[in-house]
């Protein structure tokens, strides 16, 4: 017996036999046949050639069946005639021709206006079309009106190109949309219909007519033929247009469908509400991967938090069709064993979460972010009052569709950015002080909420089972209420992250944790400026028991240094993107670096390895000194040789560079070349975001100008910017600038236009002139500790605002710290820069990397705090700087809960152990 599947493989054989030939008779010749394969519809050269061929043997061939039985029975009894040639005649050269063209002309048209209208609706069902095409489409459909004479339109305009909606180029049909697989399965559906109501009719007619015979018999066989070209039309686009792709879809979403009952009857049949406290406990205590070093301390790989789904600022630019005005939404994955497992679980959540959103009605992708996760457009459903609602319903169905467990494989974490909410709600009322009120400004429905309105919102998402375990910026900076509030409601059952709250600052981090506002912070190191500040306010946050998050920012040029904060403090997580973009996956993978450096240290040296270190060290000390007779301490075997060379090495260039981030918008970069020759060189590079707290440290960008003779000559031009900077004033254009007839005023104008005015040049000036004259010539073991060099730099940004008049001579000591942590003189970006490759040098010269570096820093620092605030001193302060890191760190938020206890300001107490303000 004949199978489908052999039918459609004669099929296909024959058509590959007569596609170029009948291609070639309508003028069109196909190449290859096809386009670009994954964007399949009708856009193949063989299925429009077969799909003209089907039509024209289905009109003709079938004319057969109206030929007159008499004239035929006539010229078959006459010897003189010939009966093949009488038939081509009436086929060919008779009215029936007109019929026949008729037949083909109108099943060429049904099969691809039915085709094509089952993409194009689909895609509107989906808001898959292009933007214009979309909205036409939408106008049409939110009208109310009748919507025949829309469909009638496109049925009859779609064949000829006209409908705009559907593009078509040669023979060639597409809708005007991005490739997406429910669009493309959809079309095959409306062809199966199309032959599924045609042909029947079709059989019903042929045969009854010539059963009947007679006059209504032949109309009958015409009204058949009518029928059975579009049907075998619409079954040949069924079999052969957008080959698989229905298969596909139905396969990968039954599949999908099957995963996600199976998690879901693994999960736990208690609700998310009560679950979530203890899975808290568990990753307090817990992390992804643990090494235990010789010195039994351990480190250890942070919990992700993956950016997946963007919205806010973050996509404003990039994406401005996005509705989602929440800024991040990501992926915790729980169960991974490692980063590798970790990074293969996000990948698949991400790409699943891709898959939902393309084929779920009103909803779509627009693009991958700046941090690697997709930026969506999602309407929101009846039951929802914003679009992120929907948005995180699906990030729990992808969590099932996986086959992962929610709460138990993988959490949910937020981050609204809610500053900008409230600042959007400011902007629009024209209220600048109003504080607790919320507006969802990128949706096209303008949702205002208040404080009470926004806490119901996360409240009800966790009732519905969505497995949110973590807010990070919940609410505005300014409404303090608002993170009370969270706290109260919730601050047993999730991580509430501070970021625009506390800006990596130890005083702002004290007050928000005092006040009961936070139990985490987020540590992002360009919102402070140094390294060793960094610390004091990782040290301040666990001083109050809140959790260390280690951030990167939106605009990220390639330096890890994240992974080193993070693994130096066991951080409960590190946030560095979603599953995409280069700059985001290599900071998870400094992590897995550190991770394999520290076990493979975890080896003893062999006899024979301790030897050669042994005599290489003499070799070395008698080059040096040119003494032969060398006796070599006990522990020689341990000296690392690089080190000792290193400490010996001079700092003879330092290079500034703008440093290209992932958003084209660079940053600054600092490089120290060492030796004479430069070959050895250590580079630091800072991030810049796109929201920012109102206390970050400045990122100094071209736009920054400072008084000179220039903005005193042409005081017209500029605005003041209350710091003792100024800007050109929004309406001075090229041709008033120009005008002035100013050298000076022009390169100061073409300076600040370079990027927008987001240049870095003047702080890539202020690393190769201010801070680089600081350590040119200096040898490594003259640059003292991290915390000397840092003071060093914090130093110079103090004397350059009292040189400059930013505050004077006589400014308190609060003054002149509030400068040095601003950084508005020399700029963040190229103090921050400079800390990290000096730290990278210094912990090169001690044979360490910079992530140990921090750690000891941190670790000495909490032992001289236990030291000297600790009542009950069990351990001296040579066992405290020995001790297990872990343990250290408990210690230190046991004495330090009593000092707040007793009302002391636990940054006060910190600085004086980690004197890093020069003042």
């Amino acid at each position: 017996m004949t199978t489908m599947l052999q039918i459609k493989s004669k099929i296909k054989q024959i058509s590959g036999k007569f596609a170029p030939i009948v291609s070639f008779l309508h003028g069109k010749t196909t190449g290859t046949g096809k386009l670009d394969s994954a964007a399949g519809y009708l856009e193949r050269g063989w299925v429009i050639a077969n799909h003209k061929l089907v039509s024209f043997h289905a009109a003709f061939i079938s004319s057969v069946l109206s030929l007159p039985a008499a004239a035929l029975a006539t010229a078959a009894a006459d010897p003189e005639v010939n009966i093949k040639l009488e038939v081509l005649k009436f086929m060919f050269l008779s009215w029936e021709t007109i019929v026949s063209l008729a037949i083909l002309y109108l099943s060429w048209h049904i099969g691809i206006a039915i085709h094509e209208m089952g993409h194009f609706l689909t895609a509107v069902k989906l808001t898959a079309l292009n933007k214009d095409s979309q909205e036409k489409a939408e106008a049409v459909i939110q009208s109310g009106g009748s919507k025949f004479g829309w469909y009638a339109t496109m049925f009859l305009q779609i064949p000829w190109g006209k409908f705009y909606g559907v593009k078509k180029e040669g023979g060639n049909f597409a809708p005007d949309a991005p490739y997406n697989l429910a669009v493309a399965a959809s079309a095959p559906i409306w062809s199966q219909w199309l032959a599924t109501i045609f042909l029947p009719i079709a059989v019903i007619g042929i045969g009854g007519g010539l059963l009947i015979g007679g006059g209504f018999g032949e109309f009958l066989i015409y009204i058949g033929r009518f029928f059975l070209a579009p049907g075998c039309v619409g079954l040949l686009d069924r079999l052969l247009a957008d080959p698989g792709k229905l298969r596909e879809f139905r396969v990968r979403e039954k599949a999908a469908a099957e995963a996600a009952a199976r998690a879901t009857e693994a999960a736990s049949k208690e609700s998310w509400m009560a679950q979530v406290g203890q899975l808290k406990k568990k990753l307090l205590t817990t992390r992804i991967q643990s090494v235990t070093l010789k010195d039994g301390s351990k480190v250890t790989a942070p919990w992700q938090f993956r950016n997946c789904a963007m919205g806010g600022r973050h996509t404003e630019k990039e994406y401005p069709e996005s509705n989602i005005s929440m800024q991040e939404s990501m992926f915790m994955p729980l169960s991974a064993k490692t980063y590798e497992d970790a990074q293969e679980m996000t990948v698949k959540l991400q790409y699943r979460l891709k898959e939902i959103i393309e084929a779920a009605p009103g909803a779509k992708v627009m693009g991958v972010g700046l941090e690697g996760g997709i930026a969506p457009y999602v309407d929101k459903e009846p039951q929802d009052k914003v679009p992120e609602q929907r948005m995180w319903r699906m990030m729990k169905q992808a969590i099932l569709d996986c086959e992962y467990v929610p709460g138990v494989d993988v959490a949910i974490a937020l981050d609204p950015a809610a500053s900008e909410l409230e600042n959007a709600y400011r902007e629009e009322r024209g209220e600048p002080d109003a504080v607790g009120m919320y507006r969802f400004w990128r949706d096209k429905s303008k949702v205002e909420m208040s404080r009470d309105q926004i806490l119901e919102l996360y409240k009800e998402a966790m009732e519905a089972d969505v497995p949110i375990l973590s807010i990070e910026d919940g609410f505005g900076e300014r409404d303090h209420e608002g993170w009370k509030n969270l706290m109260k409601e919730l601050n047993d059952k999730i991580f509430i992250i501070g970021d625009d709250l506390v800006t990596t600052k130890d005083t702002n981090i004290e007050n928000c944790a005092k006040n009961g506002e936070i139990n985490a912070t987020l540590i992002k190191a360009n919102q402070i400026g140094t390294l060793s500040e960094t610390v004091l306010a990782m040290l301040t946050s666990l001083a109050y028991n809140a959790e260390l998050v280690v951030s990167h920012r939106s605009k990220s040029p390639n330096d890890p240094f994240e992974a080193e904060i993070g693994t130096a403090m066991n951080a409960l997580g590190v946030k560095c993107g979603g599953g995409a973009n280069t700059e985001r996956l290599q900071k998870y993978g400094r992590v897995m670096e550190i991770i394999a450096l520290a076990k493979a240290s975890q080896r003893e040296m062999t006899d024979k390895e301790r030897k050669d270190v042994e005599d290489n060290v003499k070799e070395l000390v008698r080059i040096l000194t040119g003494k032969e007779d060398i006796s070599i301490m006990p522990d020689a075997g341990e000296i690392d040789i690089a080190a000792l060379l290193m400490k010996m090495l001079a700092i003879e260039a330092v290079s500034g560079t703008e440093e290209a981030t992932n958003a084209g918008i660079p940053s600054a970069a600092a490089t120290l070349f060492l030796g004479k020759t430069g070959i050895i060189r250590f580079k630091g590079s800072t991030p810049l975001g796109t929201s920012a707290g109102e206390d970050e440290a400045i990122h100094y960008v071209d736009s920054i100008i400072e008084p000179s003779e220039t903005t005193k000559r042409h005081a017209d031009l500029f605005k003041d910017a209350g710091d003792g900077t100024f800007r050109f004033k929004k309406d001075i254009d090229f041709k008033t600038v120009k005008a002035k007839n100013d050298e000076k005023l022009m390169a100061l104008w073409r300076k600040t236009r370079r990027y927008d005015g987001m240049g870095c040049m003047d702080a890539v000036r202020h690393i190769e002139t201010v801070l680089a004259k600081a350590f040119i010539g200096k040898r490594l073991a003259s640059l003292g500790t991290l915390l000397d060099t840092d003071k060093a730099l914090l130093g110079l940004e103090l004397e350059q605002a009292i040189s400059v008049g930013r505050i004077p001579n006589s400014a308190s000591k609060e003054e002149q710290i509030h400068a040095m942590q601003r950084k508005g003189i020399l700029g963040m970006n190229a103090i921050l820069s400079m800390s990290l490759a000096l730290g990278r040098a210094l912990a090169a010269s001690d044979g360490k990397e910079l992530w140990q570096l921090i750690r000891e820093m941190a670790g000495q620092t909490m032992a001289k705090f236990i030291d000297a605030n600790g009542r009950d001193k069990k351990k001296s302060l040579t066992e405290l700087r020995t001790a297990d890191f872990d343990e250290l760190q408990k210690l230190f938020r046991e004495v330090a809960t009593e000092a707040i206890k007793e009302n002391k300001k636990i940054f006060e107490l910190l600085r004086e152990q980690l004197p890093v303000y020069p003042v």
